[in-house]
């Protein structure tokens, strides 16, 4: 995924950048005026932009849900929002119609030819009849009245348009729904993107730049109507997170004050900022080729969330994670992310089975010798942060997979030579809760969840006759058990983004000698064991110890969390 732009900079860091060089300061010096966020005025094109014949295959229902899911998203507290009036789209709407196929390059393309010179000249003319005040606001009222009667518009539409400083159109690139051949479970599959263009004043002649094109991908699972649904939600957080991404819309505002290893700043509910957002800290320094950049000096992470939409002056505040020496008028700047860890947990679990006979199709399996001791295995989890839902910083909902590989001998095979037996696998899910708590980059982490454990074998074969064809199987024996799993694990935070440490935990599972299989397509039902052979009885009870790692991605391909609610029946 990429997305680029350029900074643009203003006249005063510029001026200030020369005078460094002037007056033979070190190549890098602070700039001393620092950049406080302010809200922008945005304007968009009320629709959802089909551009292939693959996205026009979607029903117009699901057109709304999506369109719904990316306003809600981007329509952030930081931003004014303003609708652009139809007539000011309906030359660049029958240009993009009569295209077959558009990629969002092409759609950027005819934006900037079909739509941005009617605003330009809205803009342009309003300028010269404010600009000298050359006669008077009577003037200027004649000029917009005149222009918004030539457009079909309305003079408010009209001040809403001069006031809007970005423009966003969001479009679908692609999309499918299909329904599981083996279940009742659909999938949804989207593609698309957002485009921002923006129009600057700063030359003082108005130009309309494109700022940024963002493409990305989702998908959602479950019933028809919450695979598109969960889909849709995750393909708007992307795009929101893309957004805040860009310079000019990433909060930021000046240290006030610092209290040990806390931080105040003047930002806050009102800006849409969030408990655990991580923030860069840092000061723009002055470069010798005239130019500003941003360096950091460590990071911190949202402690409290002032209220400044009813108490103006509150500020909020940020604990230290990494700090070098901060100091009020230094700078905190907004480091976006979905607010998800990716957690990997690898390692040696106590596992243990006894000697036994499963049955397959035309033959058995033996599991030859018991085994009991540590095995290698993995958890893969998602981190959900809910510090916002229970106003308790750090505090975060798992959902995730386990996959454990049993190191037991094993014996058997078929009489038939096209059945194919895989080795058995231990796979599960676990879902439950966490808590980590900082020391500066060193953290303790505490995680309780309930689990699912299924010792599984496949077996697949074609059956029939070459008169009547063939038919492929798969046959799925499992041992199942519930129960669940707790650790502490010691991280190190060496960015934002990227924990690793070490974990040690304990596992308690009811020991299972259940045992069920499933013939696809065919029936189900419990395993009945060979006559005067036990089925293995099977415990994933016991220590695990391991290493830990997070990370923490700008966007997802899907939701962890509804992907899991999509499996288990929503």
């Amino acid at each position: 995924m990429k997305y680029s732009y350029k900074l643009r900079l203003s006249s005063r860091v510029f001026s200030l950048a020369v005078l460094t060089l002037i007056f033979g300061f070190a190549a890098v010096r602070p700039v001393s005026a620092q950049p406080r966020y302010e809200r922008k005025s945005i304007s968009f094109i009320d629709a959802l932009w089909l551009t292939t014949p693959q996205a026009r295959r979607i029903e117009s229902r699901y057109v709304g849900v999506i369109l719904t899911e990316i306003k809600q998203q981007i329509e952030m507290p930081r931003f004014d929002f303003n609708p652009l009036p139809e007539a000011l789209i309906s030359e660049f709407a029958a240009a993009a119609n009569t295209r077959s196929s558009l990629t969002i390059d092409d759609l950027a393309g005819l934006m900037q030819e079909k739509l941005v010179p009617p605003i330009l000249e809205i803009v342009e003319g309003a300028l010269q009849t404010r600009g000298g005040e050359l006669v008077s606001e009577e003037k200027r009222q004649l000029f917009l009245a005149s222009k918004a009667k030539e457009l079909g518009i309305t003079l408010e539409e009209i001040e809403k348009v001069m006031n809007a400083a970005y423009i966003f159109l969001p479009a679908l690139s692609d999309y499918s729904l299909e329904k599981s051949k083996d279940s009742d479970r659909w999938t949804c599959k989207l593609a698309g993107g957002i485009i921002w263009y923006h129009i600057d004043l700063s030359s003082g002649t108005p130009v309309v730049r494109l700022r940024v094109k963002h493409s990305t991908e989702s998908m959602g699972f479950g019933s028809k109507e919450f695979a598109v649904e969960s889909a849709a939600s995750n393909f708007a957080r992307n795009l929101q997170t893309a957004t805040r991404a860009i310079a000019e819309f990433t909060l930021s505002a000046p240290i006030v004050e610092v209290l040990g290893r806390d931080i105040t700043f003047p930002l806050g509910r009102k800006e849409g900022l969030g408990l655990d957002d991580p923030l860069w800290v840092g000061e723009w320094m002055a470069v010798g080729d005239g130019n500003v950049k941003f360096v950091k000096r460590g990071w911190a992470r949202v402690g409290k969330v002032a209220d400044n939409r009813s108490k103006p002056n509150e500020r909020s505040s940020a604990w230290a994670v990494r700090r070098e020496s901060w100091s009020p008028g230094m700078q905190v700047k907004e480091h976006p992310r979905l607010g998800i860890d990716i957690a990997v947990k690898t390692g040696l679990y106590q596992f243990k089975h006894r000697e036994g006979y499963i049955p397959l199709i035309g033959d058995y399996l033996w599991v030859k010798e018991p085994f009991d001791g540590m095995t290698f295995g993995f958890d893969l989890d998602a981190q959900v942060n809910i510090a916002n839902i229970v106003n308790k910083r750090q505090t975060f909902f798992i959902v995730g997979g386990h996959f454990l590989f049993p190191p037991a001998e094993y014996e058997g095979g078929s009489y038939f030579a096209d059945i194919t037996t895989n080795p058995p696998l231990v796979w599960g899910i676990q879902s439950g809760f966490m808590r980590r708590f900082y020391i500066g980059q060193w953290a303790l982490s505490a995680e309780i969840e309930a689990a699912a454990r299924f010792y599984s074998i496949e077996q697949t074969f074609s059956y029939g006759s070459w008169l009547a064809g063939y038919t492929d199987y798969t046959l799925i024996i499992r041992n199942h058990t519930f129960g669940f799993q707790t650790a502490l694990n010691l991280e190190y935070a060496s960015t934002p983004d990227l924990n690793y440490g070490l974990r040690i935990g304990w596992r308690a599972f009811p020991t299972s000698d259940v045992w069920t299989y499933e013939l696809k397509p065919g029936s189900k039902g419990d395993l009945t064991p060979i006559i005067g052979y036990p089925l293995p009885e099977i415990s994933h009870s016991g220590m695990t110890i391991g290493v830990y790692c997070h990370f923490t991605p700008p966007q997802l391909p899907f939701d962890p969390v509804k992907l899991l609610q999509g499996a288990m029946g929503r």
